[in-house]
């Protein structure tokens, strides 16, 4: 087996020997092993960082396949977490990578970013990214952040330093997930998280190695549609004495989703068991794939939430369930008794097909 090749960035004054044993002593969480995450793994293998750690209980789905270049195709169906290894095994077997095929969760969050020197949320969803965020705040390690939405994104820097905002300093609240789109929901051309992705990779090695230049309270916006981009200050919050953070306590506890969401095999399942449904996509969405049943958009709902009657008990559909989950959610907080069909409507067309005709 060929002993790991790390002579080209050896040659930077930066990096040299020292920097190298640096890396190989380096443990780096990554959270998330999609879009973001495929260039934030290779990159991070392939210069040697010592210990990584895999974390997503997602399994690839063909779909996957344009913007996570370390999948295969016939390996759809099997779990990501464990995938990542093996690809980063190929790539580097000098590097010790650990597979998590599980949830990062407020149970297992502090663990987890304490045992690492650094953070990478490559997440596609808002609770992770904020947990993530209060998690590294708590235990005192530095995080790499970037979201993106179809052809923009943003990135962010957090140390536990003076001059590093963290997301709550910016965002005291957590956006809901489903009411803006992810790329399954909004569409996303696939070298743009794999810039994001890489440009987290960058900004990783550089605090691993202790260089300058790495967001220091500042937040990168680029739009590539325009291929333009955008830095702007990100001040921590005035009532923080850093490295704590004034908005910051604990992880708090999840909703339950045994509560909030409701599997049904179909719509009739629905109305047997008394909920009122109410369809919350867009008016193009179903245009193009008419369910039926009364349509009230999601932004027309949450706007009114009046349009519910007190007393009933609604079931919300949407496409995949995310938006539906999330305006369940919202609306529960006002005192409406609501539901979310779990999987939305591509659950029930899954289960349909699955039963014996």
């Amino acid at each position: 087996m060929l002993a790991p090749d790390y002579s080209r960035q050896m040659l930077l004054k930066e990096v040299g020997a020292a920097g190298q044993a640096r890396l190989t002593q380096s443990r780096v969480l990554v959270v998330g092993a999609g879009g973001l995450g495929s260039p934030v793994l290779q990159y991070l293998g392939g210069a040697g960082v010592g210990h990584l750690t895999v974390v997503d209980d997602d399994r690839l789905d063909a779909s996957n396949l344009h913007r996570q270049p370390i999948y295969a195709r016939a390996e759809v169906g099997a779990d990501k977490a464990a995938l990542a290894r093996g690809a980063l095994q190929r790539l580097n077997p000098a590097v010790r990578v650990e597979a998590l095929a599980t949830r990062f969760t407020a149970h297992n969050a502090r663990e987890l970013v304490r045992d690492h020197h650094l953070v990478i949320d490559a997440s596609d969803n808002f609770r992770t990214k904020f947990l993530i965020n209060d998690a590294a705040v708590l235990e005192r390690r530095p995080a790499v952040f970037a979201s993106v939405y179809q052809f923009e994104g943003q990135l962010q820097v957090y140390e536990p330093a003076p001059s590093h905002a963290c997301l709550r300093c910016l965002w005291p609240e957590a956006t809901l997930d489903g009411l803006v789109g992810n790329c399954a929901e909004a569409g996303v051309l696939g070298p743009v998280p794999g810039v994001f992705g890489s440009l987290q990779a960058l900004l990783a090695l550089k605090i691993l190695l202790g260089l300058p230049g790495r967001l220091d309270g500042e937040l990168l916006l680029v739009d590539f549609s325009a291929f333009a981009s955008t830095k702007l200050r990100a001040p921590r919050h005035g009532g923080c004495v850093a490295p704590d953070c004034a908005r910051i306590r604990d992880l708090g506890h999840e909703p339950e989703a045994a509560d909030l969401e409701v599997r049904l095999l179909s719509i009739e399942d629905a109305a047997r068991r008394g909920y009122a449904l109410v369809d919350i996509r867009g008016h193009d969405e179903v245009r193009a794939q008419p369910s039926g049943l009364p349509h009230i958009e999601l932004e027309s709902l949450l706007a009114s939430p009046e349009l519910l009657t007190r007393g009933e008990i609604y079931l919300l559909v949407c496409a995949t369930g995310r938006r539906s989950r999330a305006a369940a959610d919202r609306l529960r907080r006002l005192g409406l008794d609501v539901r979310s069909l779990a999987g939305g409507l591509a659950a029930l067309e899954a289960s349909r097909h699955a039963l014996p005709q």
